[in-house]
């Protein structure tokens, strides 16, 4: 067994060093500290690990999940809407048209790894048995600064007057759709082991646009042009999925751990650029390389569980320089714990470890499980907050927030169903002995 398990291991890690940053779906995991590989649930799991389809306690039925994050590093916004105002300014010829308000605002854009990224995610998944149909759409942007340090005089400064400053917000992302089926099953010759496989077309969607910080408010604006011109084009592509339940194999072990590796996108799909993005410098593919991940859970009790997850690969993001690669660690109470109704409560942390000035974010979150419905929502922030603008006026924000919520319709699953399934698997194998003897 140890050495299938290191060969799956090799397999699901034969992905690029640099992948595409992990889109958190769900509330669930989002609630704990962005952890669900080892513990996904319905068909979710067609996402976050399609080995967990082949789990009898994993429940079938239909979920519709949605969710959101902004991120900002630096002082990109905060250079980019006091470059704007101050160029105001100096229009309107006041008392704030001055050299070193603009020089401020010229280092505020320009500080190194500056840029705000933000995506959108949703779903719907029908889970029946060991199979999976799922349609997801992901929506990736990324806003980085491209300088101009010549045109930086405030005032009589001819043709360098900051009214010529062509300082832009480089706008750069992709919305992809998935479309697909998984699967998950259980290995017959190793007990407690489970595989999976999503097979998906995607239709992927680029866009590219520049634009200008002096004369276009960086609140506003902007993105009808990112979309505009946006090249869409077609791509398969596969994930891979593996699921351990550690005490189907050695039953002694207590609190029942399981160990979960997910690789997505294996096959780096590619989609076009388009041909604004290709004549400023960029490749013609925008490539969504793959990315793997490894989670562990444990349930101390029937009613708790503990999860954690770490990113294996170091994962770009739609931000140039900005790389993700997050650790998460989570736990979930179910209070009242019936099988007619339930409440999870759920807290967590989750951190960047790629960003050495990321701050640890502080997740949580609960549901409302009645009958056969099922509610939840989710929310992660960081707990200090961005200055978004400073001149003419003050603006904060904070540097890091997710939210989403989902709502679900579930049968079957649960514990009895998976007693039910270790009571025929030993059956069969005491038949399998007389057989034998």
């Amino acid at each position: 067994m140890t050495r299938t398990i290191a060969a799956l291991v090799a397999l699901l890690f034969a992905v690029n060093a640099s992948a595409t940053e992990w889109n958190v779906l769900g509330p669930r995991a989002l609630a704990m500290g962005g952890a669900g590989v080892a513990l996904p649930q319905g068909a979710q799991s067609a996402y976050w690990n399609p080995a967990a389809l082949g789990l009898a306690d994993n429940p079938s039925g239909l979920q519709v999940p949605v969710g959101g994050h902004l991120g900002i590093t630096g002082s990109v916004l905060k250079g980019a809407n006091d470059l704007n105002q101050v160029n105001k300014d100096c229009q309107a010829l006041n008392s704030n048209c001055t050299q070193a308000n603009v020089n401020n605002a010229i280092n505020e854009l320009n500080q190194p790894n500056n840029g705000v990224r933000g995506d959108v995610g949703g779903g719907m998944g029908l889970k029946f048995g060991r199979f999976s149909m799922f349609a997801n759409d992901f929506a990736y942007v990324g806003a980085k600064p491209m300088m101009d340090t010549v045109h930086t005089t405030a005032i009589g400064g001819g043709a360098n007057n900051i009214q010529n400053n062509t300082s832009a917000l480089r706008l750069s992302g992709i919305n992809v759709t998935e479309i697909g089926l998984a699967y998950g099953h259980a290995l017959p010759f190793m007990e407690g082991l489970n595989l999976g496989v999503a097979v998906k077309g995607m239709i992927g969607k680029v866009g590219f646009y520049d634009q200008r910080v002096v004369t276009n408010d960086p609140g506003n604006g902007g993105f009808s042009n990112f979309t505009k011109d946006a090249s869409s084009s077609f791509q398969p592509s596969f994930d891979l999925g593996a699921m351990w339940d550690v005490n189907r194999s050695f039953e002694s072990v207590p609190f029942r751990p399981r160990v979960g590796l997910t690789a997505h996108d294996i096959n780096n799909p590619r989609f076009t650029n388009p041909s604004q993005a290709v004549a400023a410098g960029l490749p013609s593919k925008y490539s969504i390389q793959g990315n793997t991940r490894l989670g562990v859970a444990i349930t101390p009790l029937g009613f708790w569980n503990i999860v954690a997850d770490a990113d294996l690969t170091r994962n770009l993001t739609a931000v140039e320089g900005v790389k993700q690669q997050n650790l998460g660690l989570g736990t979930e109470i179910n209070v009242f714990n019936r099988s007619w109704i339930n409440i999870p409560l759920r807290a967590g942390l989750s951190k960047n470890v790629a960003d050495s000035g990321a701050k640890t974010a502080l997740t949580g979150g609960f549901g409302l499980n009645f009958l056969h419905f099922n509610v939840d929502v989710g929310a992660a922030v960081t707990p200090g907050s961005e200055t978004i603008q400073s001149q003419g006026q003050s603006k904060k924000l904070p540097n890091d927030v997710s939210v989403g919520a989902q709502f679900a319709l579930l049968f079957g699953g649960g514990a009895s169903a998976l007693d039910a399934e270790i009571a025929n698997s030993k059956q069969k194998s005491v038949k399998e002995q007389v057989k034998g003897k």
